[in-house]
């Protein structure tokens, strides 16, 4: 049986210091050569005569880092999944794209797959492989929508990984010093971007699966003393309730935001809180579809620059469209239009489409409404689809939102003539005077607005609203 092409992703041993990762459920550190060693061999696990299809549950653990560096370094193709996807869900993906190995699935069909287990890593083979035919550059593939894991994948090669793990680590000066602590999902590209960052970098991440809310996620932060945090809009609003400060996390230099627009009282807040500690507070944008990152605001842009999302990532260019005819002057407002070597390959729906090539050409329509102003740096009003029509007023929800998000996470889906609206903070007395002010702002009658009060907002497993759950359950 031939061996595949062995190539290296990163070179792990090439990277500088003795730490790369710190397992916090083994309390374990692990250096970059023991990273290399390890990565190699669960690779030589995973010989196929062709390219294959693997399907990766990833936890925030040392093994899921090692599994998605082996199924690279092996030249195969990789879907990272949420390990807690429902078994028929799982078994509808399975029947859909035919994967050839499952590592560490928690569901099986113990009839179609064999079993062994590599460097703590379960792998299932199939005893049956389907026939693929896999593009040579396709080595990552992610959902497009998180916590569901939509059959519609988002395809992305080699190319796309290492440009935006480059562009990341620079445009925000990762140090091989910096150590992360993994706040975020790896199957999530938010997530997955600061593992490839801070290996591209030569630095360390701590892995832990607990959560921000959990006190020992800050514990595990504070004792190994990382300097580095990455949130969603959703994590730093729980962190306005938390306070920082109070959570004893002095070795915290630098935080990064995406995932979603926070709201400007919230940046303000922690770009005080940070410069105070002579540390760094760095807004970015992006989507799953260019990798990860597509644009960074630098903690000295702010105040200046407050409500924008930065300027393009090294290597990346930003416009805005209207009517498919590009616009050049400042402040217009359009479609954002990227174009970069992280654009993705294009989209799989089927297991066929995992043959195609590049259908993009390094560009990609963003799907976010915005402009660019006199100094390149853009301001994102929406989402395109994200609106709602009230008597005959179109009205942008994230907007709305983020009117409301400076009394509490917040998250509105639209309905019939109205916008409902849950919220984790308020009573009957207080959402009165919420629907009056935005009546009054935006010219409605108060009845458009439907406030509900819910306990925890139902959540992606990147933190985010999951605003199809909300929809279903009004």
């Amino acid at each position: 049986m031939p061996q595949p092409d062995m190539r290296p992703f990163f070179d792990t041993a090439a990277c500088g210091g003795d730490r790369a990762y710190f397992d916090a459920r083994a309390e374990k550190w692990y250096a970059h050569s023991e990273v290399t060693e390890l990565t190699h061999s669960l690779a030589s696990h995973l010989v196929f005569p062709r390219k294959a299809l693997i399907f990766c549950f990833c936890r925030n653990g040392v093994e899921s880092v090692l599994a998605y560096l082996a199924c690279l370094e092996a030249g195969h193709a990789v879907l990272l999944l949420d390990p807690n996807l429902e078994e028929q869900f799982v078994a509808s993906l399975v029947a859909l794209y035919s994967p050839d190995f499952l590592l560490d699935p928690v569901h099986c069909d113990p009839d179609a797959f064999g079993i062994v287990e590599k460097c703590g890593v379960k792998i299932r083979r199939a005893l049956h492989p389907h026939d693929h035919n896999l593009h040579p550059d396709l080595a990552v593939l992610l959902s497009t929508s998180g916590s569901t894991g939509s059959p519609k994948l988002v395809r992305l090669s080699a190319e796309n990984i290492a440009a935006n793990a480059k562009s990341i680590a620079e445009a925000i000066h990762i140090l091989p010093d910096e150590l992360a602590i993994s706040s975020l999902p790896l199957h999530y590209s938010y997530g997955l971007s600061v593992i490839n960052s801070h290996l591209h970098a030569g630095a360390a991440v701590v892995l832990t699966g607990e959560a921000v809310t959990s006190s020992e996620f800050w514990k595990t932060a504070r004792t190994n003393q990382c300097t580095s945090f990455a949130g969603v809009p959703y994590m730093y609003q729980v962190l306005t309730r938390l306070k920082l400060d109070s959570l004893n996390v002095p070795s915290i230099k630098t935080m990064t935001q995406a995932g979603g627009k926070l709201g400007n009282d919230a940046v303000s807040t922690f770009h005080r809180i940070m410069s105070a500690r002579n540390g760094r507070f760095i807004v970015m944008y992006g989507q799953t579809e260019a990798t990860a990152r597509i644009c960074v605001l630098p903690h000295e842009s702010l105040p200046e620059k407050l409500g924008s999302c930065g300027t393009p990532i090294p290597g990346g260019n930003l416009a805005v469209e209207i009517d498919g005819e590009f616009v050049t002057e400042p402040r217009i407002t359009g479609e954002l239009v990227y174009r970069g070597p992280n654009v993705m390959m294009g989209y799989a729906t089927t297991s066929a489409d995992l043959s195609l090539g590049d259908t993009q050409g390094g560009r990609l329509k963003t799907g976010d409404i915005g402009y660019l102003d006199e100094d390149g740096f853009a301001f994102i009003s929406g989402r395109a689809k994200r609106f709602s029509k009230l008597f005959g007023h179109r009205i942008n929800l994230d907007e709305v939102e983020m009117l409301l998000r400076s009394y509490g996470p917040t998250a509105i889906v639209g309905g019939e003539d109205r916008l409902l609206i849950f919220c984790e903070y308020g009573d009957a007395a207080e959402f009165q005077v919420y629907q009056r002010d935005l009546a009054a702002r935006l010219n409605l009658h108060p009845r458009a607005f439907d406030f509900r009060r819910i306990e925890k907002l139902p959540l992606t497993a990147s933190g985010k609203p999951d605003y199809p759950t909300l929809a279903v359950a009004v």
